[in-house]
């Protein structure tokens, strides 16, 4: 593990790559290919751990991406088996499984740096719900998005069933939820889900070029901006308003 200058930890541990492409840009990569970026345990465990180097990284803006695919999800031919075991260890194994997974996919991270997504090719499961907790999404014109868990007998329990409804509106967000089916990007776009559609093989450079502009604005402002908007979607309106302006008053009455 390696420290740029910024005093980030970049690694590259054979499935979660951490890198600074940009000044004040940092880059998380999944990166299984063969798999199509399936996450198994010790992979969620990775990618919980790298969002904690961007956290403390000084980083302005954050892109996540997958290369060819962005993520099937959780690779279930290791994962049941790998929460079986943990679920017999007791002393809360399980409980510390699905921390992990949360971690990874940002379910309760309140992260002050802005995430964009670039997502080509597959995108389900866990995949989906990580896109579902970034702020820009740029997708791939032939990226499938999502949500199967029903198929399987669980739930999206990595924030989408929590977190769809607010983003995307009840109606939307049950026909993804309760069907399991797939949905394309420009389909998830006029939805609310996606923000734009490029060309295939460009959502990563767009990526980029949205968070080097995210970069170039005042941080404490950017900070705010998703203090407030957190507040909106997780409390009520009146606790939304009441942080917006709190927020605001920091910003306007600083030295």
């Amino acid at each position: 593990m390696d420290s740029d200058h910024y005093g980030l930890r970049c690694f590259d541990r054979g499935v979660i790559e951490l890198s600074r492409p940009l000044p004040h840009v940092v880059q998380v990569t999944l990166h299984r290919p063969e798999r199509r970026n399936a996450l198994t345990l010790e992979g969620f465990r990775e990618l919980a751990a790298a969002w904690a180097e961007v956290a403390g990284s000084g980083a302005r803006a954050c892109v996540v991406t997958g290369g060819a695919d962005f993520s099937s999800g959780a690779d279930l031919a290791t994962f049941g088996r790998d929460l079986a075991e943990a679920a017999r260890s007791g002393a809360g194994g399980g409980r510390a499984v699905w921390a992990t997974v949360n971690a990874a996919v940002l379910r309760d991270a309140d992260l002050e740096v802005p995430v964009v997504a670039a997502v080509e090719g597959v995108c389900m499961g866990a995949g989906m719900e990580l896109v579902g907790a970034t702020d820009v999404r740029i997708a791939g014109e032939s990226a499938v998005f999502a949500l199967p868990e029903v198929r399987h007998g669980f739930i999206a329990s990595g924030g989408s069933v929590a977190r769809l409804p607010r983003q995307i509106g009840y109606a939307a967000a049950m026909q993804v939820l309760l069907t399991g089916a797939r949905f394309g990007a420009a389909d998830l776009r006029d939805r609310g889900f996606v923000s734009e559609v490029v060309p295939d093989g460009t959502a990563l450079s767009r990526a980029l070029t949205v968070a080097e502009q995210i970069a170039a604005n005042d941080p404490r402002a950017v900070a705010a901006v998703k203090r407030v908007v957190a507040a909106t979607l997780r409390g009520s309106l009146a606790d939304a308003h009441a942080a917006e302006t709190r927020e605001f008053r920091a910003l306007t009455e600083r030295p």
